[in-house]
């Protein structure tokens, strides 16, 4: 049996030898909708097949199924960052939680970062914002206008000369 996706369905497409014609031919014996992750017992179609074509289909629906999630693991695991982020915004912004919320939330960032450490990502080292240097006091120099202002030189004291010894003679 053929499976092929065609529009919104998945075809089952059984070959059939046809006397008339002398060679093969193809017949859709069931269809599913597209999006689907198993076999309903529910499907009209599925009477028209053989337990080995159901084995298949089943097969196939349970591989784009592993594949789907595959695929969702991996952009859940990108986007994490940016929805991380987003939740921070949103929360920073006044974005009102139920406690149950929070505490979901507070648990699901819990098993985040157990998963992380049990996968060898180590936590990064916290950033330290350098201290604030003190300010240092400007002169005003909006009174004076334009001109600017000299300190004042400081003059060094004068250290003691010792008498000479000065004997007349």
């Amino acid at each position: 049996m053929q499976i092929r996706e065609q529009g919104r369905k998945i075809q089952c497409i059984r070959t059939v030898y046809d006397k008339a014609i002398g060679r093969g031919r193809q017949v859709v014996v069931a269809t599913v909708p597209r999006w689907s992750t198993s076999l309903m017992p529910s499907e009209d179609g599925l009477v028209n097949l053989t337990e080995a074509e159901r084995e298949q289909l089943a097969e196939f629906l349970a591989k784009r199924r592993a594949e789907s999630e595959e695929s969702n693991s991996r952009y859940t695991v990108m986007s994490a960052d940016t929805w991380m982020a987003t939740l921070a915004k949103a929360v920073r912004e006044g974005q009102t939680l139920r406690p149950e919320q929070a505490d979901a939330i507070w648990q699901s960032m819990g098993e985040v970062a157990k998963a992380l450490r049990k996968a060898g990502h180590a936590k990064p080292k916290a950033v330290r914002k350098p201290k604030p240097e003190p300010a240092t006091p400007e002169p005003d120099t909006s009174a004076l206008g334009s001109k600017a202002i000299r300190p004042k030189r400081v003059r060094k004291p004068s250290t003691a000369k010792a008498p000479a010894d000065t004997k007349a003679e």
